[in-house]
């Protein structure tokens, strides 16, 4: 009895839609018109401006952000072969190159027939279908539909008229002519009757025209409920009928219809234009009310059965009639179409969800707890039941049909079914809590996966090698396409390839969703297939090899999330096997929500290969103009910028990142990923040349990088600039020189100083030199003094106290020979001469110890001279001397008068002393600058010697002559006092004159 399958859920195509309103950044949501430009943006007239649409984002343009535009109402979308114009409701021309606005006018470069004059001669223009203005402006003037840059159709009434270059070429008469089903295709002219049929004209001439595709097959269009949908700019024309839209294309012989949107409701979305990117089968719907729509195609059919709570999937096993079998024992064909097995039919599978495995004789084995258990081909009925002494993990059966059993414990065990007896064997491997076994390419080894990492076990011996660098790694699933290649997912921490003795990470994707991968399977075009917990990845094998080798630095993953047609993001692991493949590779996944199963090769995928562009640029919080240079102040504070690229696919299948550069650095790049806004923000950068470099990914191979290079130059600081340098130069150059003279000026200061310490020093070294002279003098002179006093005192004191002794002494010898008046006359001389010695020696003494200046006054010499005669007359007298003052009265003289008594005393006492019945004259010499006192007498005259000591210039008393008297001594010491010379001269025949010379500068 042929098996009878149920069917499962509708498998007819099925969109995932995506509603964009204002609440997304829509500048207003009656959407006019939807055309795309050469770069891949798509753009959007709207009643508040122009909108440009990159799959995300919106950027949009009115005349808030334009200064010359008056008017953000859009009226409608011209047809152009190089740019995209569009009109406001007051004329305005936007002429949109490069995806951005660039120029702003009255006048439509190209397609100028187009342009909408308003005059009562002029025709009307349409603006697509539908165009709630023609109807109107038919009953009164000719309606434009566009052929060419210079060429148009002209309808009125029934007739039609070809115009090229402002004149007619031909006319076509349309009898019970209906304007809104007239369109351009391909340049040529077509109507759609109202029973289906299509009709074209070769010039002026009728022809019937082939309808084709899937529009035929649609019942409201065999009931004539369609309308025409006409995107004049994107050159797309759309039949919709109820619920269905199909896009028509000129074909060799006629229109092809092909669906691109089933069961969606036109009327009740408000829909008045369509765009259909047929590359990647995504329907942009435009509303009059309610925003943007983007219907895209799911590419993956999800099957299920209609039991609530059966719609988690885990292992899966082929079954006869290209049908796969889940442990549940539920069969699903290619189509979706699923049976109840006859051991499931009560819906109580005797075996657990997570282990299936089938052996060369087409049983099937799994587990329930403890129990393996082996189930008939047809899964009609079990065939054995062997209780392990553990929970049972994993069974797997290798290419010689061997059962492979790993669980919470120690070892393996294992079957061999080829056996009669099938024996329960077990192998001692160094291994614990099996999650995964999968045969090595080359015989004899197993590859096992446990919670603790992953083993390679070598059979028979039971020998465990332990990879290192997985030893905490919860093992999901293991694959191996060829000797010593193998895959190994984790749970947490991403997918790893061990590869020639070597383990290698791969690099997450952006979002990280493949640190816990389920599973990998490869197609037959060499692309990987991962399941996560957040969606399906595929990824290039030779990509990801490269990596490994070092031969590219990034991998890239391409996304699939639930609007593909997933129930679910959510897939399955833990389970072996974690992915079924078919015979003609198409591939059976297990999720919480239905078995996903696609074909491969007719998987498309959508590529990030567009170029990147800055959409806007904002320094200090203002608005600047986009562009590849920017050149910022110093001290600016913040630079953003937004970055953008077309891509209607999946957001997370693009990565931006960027790097900053400078021209003089040489440091490993950084590559930071852009913010989820998509913007780049810096922050006060130092004055240089920087390079901003944003790349994506653009798709599977080697280095497959899109670029874009902003470059910044911040402005040097005014300290970093030429003539500040120079400034600081000369600044720098003065201050040295400043420095300098200061320097220099504190150097002198210090030697002044030092000067002054050396001549304060030296002074008073000196003072104390002169102290230690004087006190040395003094010494000397005290030394001296008391040589001459011992001198005058044993010679002139001593001597005449013994002769005064003997003479006074009682002998009569003596006293006979002398008379008693001689003796008194002796007595007197010798005590006149001791009284006058000791006289001298006490003025002496004076002079020798007496301290600062003496006091001077006028001093008469006349009298001075008589009250010195008067001392010296009784000797005199005696010794018969005439003593002559020859001294003119009133002659006087400023000076110390005690000191000038004591010379005068001690020259007139020497003149008497010297001189014997004789004379001693004292005479004054006088001129402007001294005075001069001569002493002259005529006694024995004064020896040469002492005449010579006297009259030296170097005198010092220190070096007298023997025989030289104190007085004379105390004479020349006493001149220094008183600014005076002496000088001895012999008489004029006898006898001996000294001079006195005083001077009078100190007068």
């Amino acid at each position: 009895m042929p098996a009878v399958f149920n069917p499962s859920e509708d498998t007819t195509a099925h969109y995932f839609i995506k509603h964009f309103t204002d609440d997304d950044g829509l500048p207003q949501n009656s959407v006019k018109g939807i055309v795309p430009d050469r770069n891949g943006f798509l753009w959007l007239p709207t009643e508040n401006g122009l909108a440009r649409f990159d799959g995300s984002y919106f950027l949009n343009f009115g005349s808030n952000n334009l200064p010359d535009l008056k008017s953000s109402r859009m009226a409608r979308v011209y047809p152009n072969d190089t740019a995209i114009a569009v009109e406001t409701d007051i004329g305005e021309i936007l002429t949109v190159t490069g995806s951005t606005v660039t120029h702003i006018g009255k006048e439509l470069p190209g397609y100028k027939y187009q342009q909408y004059k308003d005059r009562k001669d002029d025709y009307y223009p349409i603006r697509g279908w539908p165009d709630d203005y023609a109807a109107h402006f038919a009953k009164i003037r000719p309606i434009v539909m566009p052929q060419g840059t210079d060429s148009y159709f002209s309808v009125h009434n029934d007739t039609i008229s070809l115009v090229k270059r402002g004149k007619v070429e031909y006319r076509i008469i349309q009898p019970q002519l209906d304007l809104l089903r007239l369109f351009v295709c391909g340049n040529q002219l077509f109507y759609l009757n109202r029973d289906g049929k299509l009709l074209g004209w070769e010039r002026d001439r009728p022809v019937k025209v082939s309808l084709t595709g899937a529009l035929l097959s649609d019942p409201a269009f065999n009931t004539c409920r369609i309308e025409l949908f006409w995107n004049l700019a994107a050159r797309q024309v759309f039949v919709y009928t109820n619920g269905n839209c199909y896009i028509l294309q000129p074909e060799q012989g006629g229109i092809r219809s092909d669906m691109v949107l089933r069961d969606f409701d036109f009327h009740q979305t408000y829909i008045t234009s369509i765009y259909y990117d047929q590359l990647n089968r995504r329907v942009f719907l435009g509303s009059s009310t309610k925003g943007l729509y983007v219907c895209t195609r799911q590419q993956f059919e999800v099957h299920k059965s209609d039991v609530a709570g059966m719609e988690v999937f885990y292992a899966q096993a082929p079954f006869p009639g290209n049908t796969v079998v889940t442990a549940s024992g539920i069969a699903f064909n290619r189509n979706g179409q699923y049976r109840w097995l006859p051991l499931s039919l009560n819906r109580e599978s005797p075996l657990e969800k997570y282990t299936l495995a089938r052996d060369q004789q087409g049983r099937y084995w799994g587990r329930y707890g403890r129990m393996l258990i082996g189930i008939s081909p047809d899964f009609s009925k079990v065939l054995r039941k062997v209780e392990l002494p553990f929970l049972i993990g994993q069974t797997y059966t290798d290419r010689e049909g061997n059962v492979w059993v790993g669980g919470k414990y120690r070892g393996l065990y294992y079957i061999k079914t080829a056996d009669p007896d099938q024996t329960l064997r077990f192998l001692p491997a160094a291994l614990n809590d099996v999650t995964y076994i999968k045969e090595g390419q080359s015989p004899g080894g197993l590859w096992v996966g446990t919670v603790n990492g992953l083993y390679r076990v070598h059979l028979p011996s039971g020998h465990t090698d332990t990879i290192r660098g997985l030893e905490q790694g919860n093992i999901r699933s293991i694959y191996v396409p060829k000797q010593g290649e193998v895959w190994i997912t984790t749970y947490n921490r991403g997918v790893f390839l061990y590869r020639n003795e070597r383990l290698v990470s791969l690099p997450l994707d952006g979002q990280r969703y493949m640190s816990t991968t389920h599973c990998i399977t490869e197609d037959s075009n060499g692309y990987l297939w991962l399941t996560t917990n957040k969606g399906l990845f595929s990824v290039r094998r030779q990509d990801a090899l490269d990596f490994a080798d070092g031969k590219q630095h990034d991998v890239f993953y391409y996304y699939f999330g639930k609007d593909q047609g997933f129930n679910s993001n959510e897939f399955n692991g833990g389970c072996e096997p974690c992915a079924f493949q078919f015979d003609d590779g198409d591939i059976s996944l297990p999720s919480l929500d239905g078995l996903v199963q696609f074909t491969p090769a007719a998987i498309r995928m959508e590529m990030p290969d567009k170029e990147i562009f800055v959409d806007w640029v904002e320094r200090d919080l203002k608005l600047t103009e986009a562009a590849e240079r920017f050149e910022l102040p110093n001290n600016f504070k913040t630079f953003r910028l937004h970055v953008s690229s077309p891509y209607f696919g999946d957001a997370r299948n693009l990565y931006f990142y960027y790097c900053l550069e400078k021209d003089d650095w040489r440091g490993e790049q950084i590559w930071l990923p852009v913010n989820s806004d998509r913007t780049i923000t810096l922050s006060s950068l130092p004055s240089g040349h920087y390079r901003i470099r944003i790349r994506k990914l653009k798709g599977f191979g080697r280095d497959q990088y899109i670029e874009k290079v902003i470059t910044i130059l911040v402005q040097d600081a005014f300290y970093e600039k030429g003539w500040f340098r120079l400034v600081v130069l000369f600044a720098l150059i003065c201050l040295i020189m400043a420095l300098y003279k200061i320097r220099v000026r504190h150097i002198q200061r210090q030697n002044r100083l030092l000067e002054i310490n050396v001549g304060s020093r030296t002074r008073k070294l000196e003072e104390t030199m002169t102290i230690l002279r004087e006190s040395d003098q003094q010494l000397r002179r005290q030394s001296l003094m008391h040589k001459r006093l011992l001198t005058a005192i044993t010679h002139d004191i001593k001597t005449p106290l013994k002769f005064l002794l003997r003479v006074n002494k009682k002998n009569e010898a003596l006293s006979g020979r002398l008379q008693e008046e001689e003796i008194k006359t002796v007595t007197y001389d010798s005590l006149y001469r001791m009284h006058h010695l000791v006289d001298n020696l006490i003025h002496y003494m004076r002079t020798s110890f007496l301290t600062g200046e003496f006091s001077k006054e006028t001093v008469d010499l006349f009298q001075l001279i008589e009250e010195k005669m008067e001392i010296f007359k009784p000797v005199s007298d005696s010794k018969e001397v005439q003593i002559i003052n020859n001294i003119l009265p009133g002659t006087t003289v400023v000076i110390n008068k005690l000191l000038l008594a004591v010379v005068l005393h001690n020259l007139l006492d020497n003149a008497v002393k010297y001189t014997a019945n004789g004379v001693i004259e004292v005479t004054t010499e006088r001129n402007e600058r001294s005075l001069i006192i001569h002493v002259s007498d005529t006694g024995y005259g004064m020896p040469p010697v002492i005449r010579d000591w006297i009259n030296r210039t170097d005198n010092d008393t220190a070096g007298h002559s023997e025989g030289t008297g104190i007085g004379l001594i105390l004479v020349m010491e006493l001149l220094t006092v008183i600014n005076g010379r002496l000088f001895a001269a012999p008489g004029t025949s006898v006898g001996t004159r000294i001079s006195l010379l005083l001077y009078f500068n100190n007068e």
